[in-house]
């Protein structure tokens, strides 16, 4: 019971953390690629992944929060929930997909239909495996940074207690 209320308090705080326009799955296509990236490098996959369609004036993305999961075969993926600048346009979600799939692999994204959608999803995927790390925040500073998140708040609250 205490794990599914940590799990939904994360969904909420992650939904709460701003608008978000894409969420889904990027895999890596088992085909092209000899070898299992290990996390290390699965996760620098990703934030070169980020900061690559972040730079593109067309997508902009802005901020991200990604969980690294394995498959039963011990392949990584990956869920990413993604707030756009400017919010989704025309081909977005192309440009997205394509950007992944030309270096790695598959990637089905879609915007969320809702808040709670988005905080259902951050209780599933994104909360999975915290106690290993495999969540991705990007940027480090900016958009996801310790005063955006809250942390701030908390840290005053527990010095007044």
């Amino acid at each position: 019971m205490a794990d599914l209320l940590v799990k939904e308090a994360w969904g909420k705080w992650i939904a709460e953390m701003g608008e978000w326009h894409v969420f889904g799955a990027l895999t890596y296509d088992q085909r092209r690629r000899t070898t299992v990236p290990g996390s290390d490098v699965a996760r620098a996959h990703v934030r070169r992944w980020l900061r690559e369609t972040s730079k593109d004036t067309r997508v902009g993305v802005e901020a991200a929060v990604v969980a690294l999961e394995y498959q039963k075969n011990g392949w990584p993926h990956f869920h990413p929930l993604v707030r756009l600048q400017g919010g989704v346009r025309d081909g977005v979600f192309g440009r997205l997909g394509q950007a992944w799939y030309r270096e790695h692999g598959y990637a089905k994204l879609e915007a969320p239909r809702s808040v709670s959608d988005v905080a259902g999803y951050a209780a599933k995927y994104l909360s999975k495996d915290l106690s290993r790390g495999d969540v991705i925040f990007w940027p480090l500073r900016g958009a996801l940074t310790s005063h955006q998140l809250g942390l701030e708040e908390a840290r005053a609250d527990v010095v007044l207690r």
